[in-house]
């Protein structure tokens, strides 16, 4: 089983990139480049298919698209890629069966990072769609070489967010030129040719929307418990102020209550004071109403001698 490369693209007019088909690289030594050629599955008509071919700088093992500005570099990649096609077009002849005018080789990109690609910025040409997978086929099976690296490049100090932006939508994009290019001298047979799959757009935009939607919800969730609890804390500690004052209020009533609980011992004593006083002089009297009745006997002893001594 095959796998597929893709390549991120960024279209004007469209919020969401979409995936492409990569076809090949290929580094060419004379133009001192690489490029890259990918795919939209684009069938401009009946058995034709539109591809785009890019420059690949390579600088520090970071790699960045762009349009072929130079043309003779333009010339060169174009050459280049028609000697890639006739090779494709034959009975599973590999890249060195074939004399090449100009000399090329397929680059690795295994495991590389590629940017995101504009293909407004680059040129297209239109082959027989028969020839897309087979371009594919071949620069998978082909011996490859490492990318050349580019001296004029010059890398940004600064590292760019790895999130795509659309381009400006009120600015419209030039029209790149399409270039048919000759059939091979080989025949074609297209009835056993494998159309490279449709391609999908990519869901990265609406993944992190749906992540921002969600993290929106979790901060609202969370400040709606945040207030409800800044509610119950309110209420507790306007709670546990009725309880203080409550607490006071007691504490208030105790302390009346065990004065006059005081005043009343203080009474109580009083009371038991004058009582025994009360019993002392109760107890003088009677000592006394007892002296003054035995007075009282004496006196009539005494008057009742008096009166037999005058008698007699």
């Amino acid at each position: 089983m095959m796998l597929l490369r893709t390549l991120v693209l960024e279209r004007g007019g469209q919020d969401a990139p979409v995936n492409g088909a990569l076809l090949c690289g290929f580094a060419v030594a004379q133009a001192a480049s690489n490029f890259l050629v990918y795919s939209l599955d684009e069938e401009m008509e009946p058995g034709s298919s539109r591809v785009y071919i890019a420059a690949l700088r390579k600088k520090h093992d970071r790699y960045f698209l762009s349009g072929v500005d130079a043309k003779e570099d333009l010339q060169a990649a174009m050459h280049v890629f028609k000697q890639i096609l006739m090779v494709a077009a034959g009975s599973g002849a590999k890249a060195g069966g074939v004399e090449a005018s100009v000399p090329y080789h397929f680059i690795d990109l295994k495991g590389c990072k590629l940017p995101p690609a504009r293909p407004e910025d680059h040129h297209s040409v239109i082959i027989k769609k028969a020839l897309v997978m087979k371009v594919i086929t071949l620069g998978m099976s082909a011996p490859v070489l490492p990318a050349i690296e580019s001296a004029s490049l010059i890398v940004p100090s600064i590292r760019f967010s790895s999130q795509m932006t659309s381009p400006p939508k009120d600015v419209d994009p030039p029209q790149p030129v399409e270039q048919p290019l000759p059939d091979p001298p080989v025949e074609v047979i297209p009835q056993c040719a494998v159309v490279a799959p449709p391609v999908q757009p990519v869901v990265h935009a609406q993944m992190d929307h749906a992540s921002l939607v969600e993290v929106d919800s979790t901060l609202t969730n969370l400040a709606r418990v945040a207030q409800e609890l800044t509610h119950q804390k309110l209420a507790i500690t306007e709670r546990e102020s009725m309880l203080e004052q409550w607490h006071a209020r007691l504490r208030q009533e105790q302390g009346t209550m065990d004065e006059r609980s005081r005043e009343l011992d203080q009474r109580a004593a009083t009371l038991d004071t004058r009582a025994l006083e009360v019993s002392q002089k109760t107890q003088e009297q009677a000592r006394m109403t007892a002296h003054l009745s035995q007075l009282q006997s004496s006196l009539r002893g005494v008057l009742a001698e008096l009166d037999q001594s005058l008698e007699g």
